[in-house]
């Protein structure tokens, strides 16, 4: 349930804020470095491996002989070009070159790359725990349990 509120979130974000992002590049004589920079990242890092990864893992939520078919239609509704475009502009807006340097340099080490590969698994590990602490706090808000004194 969190990795399907994360990718719903970071998607709406996308699509959200992705017309802002276009709309102020005209000003910024240093948008092409960080565009280049932002690109280069996602070389490193690309946002539609990372994306088909939370699909894969969410998959994961289905009967075995359903899984594939959930995969595929997520999938297709994925253009991961203009996904990579509109993450790339957005990094160029957020970061400052500097920024986005350092972000190449960590990812792109031995040490990021690995931290990254193990992040499904640390996340798998740490998410069901944070479930059962939400579900008991939701649980306890219904039952009057929480909110229910003066």
């Amino acid at each position: 349930m969190m990795r399907i509120n994360t990718l719903v979130f970071v998607f709406l974000g996308l699509f959200t804020f992705a017309p802002m992002v276009f709309a102020q590049d005209g000003g910024d004589p240093a948008l092409a470095e960080r565009i280049a920079l932002a690109r280069k990242m996602h070389d490193i890092k690309p946002m539609a491996v990372q994306i088909e990864q939370a699909i894969r893992q969410l998959a994961l939520r289905y009967p075995e002989d359903k899984q594939e078919l959930f995969i595929t239609k997520m999938l297709q509704v994925f253009d991961r070009k203009s996904l990579t475009d509109i993450s790339v502009k957005a990094m160029a807006e957020t970061f400052t070159a500097a920024e986005l340097e350092k972000m190449i340099d960590f990812h792109g080490s031995p040490e990021g790359k690995a931290i990254g590969e193990k992040m499904p698994v640390y996340q798998a590990l740490v998410e069901p725990e944070i479930i059962k602490k939400i579900d008991q706090a939701l649980m306890e808000v219904r039952t009057g349990g929480i909110g229910s004194q003066p």
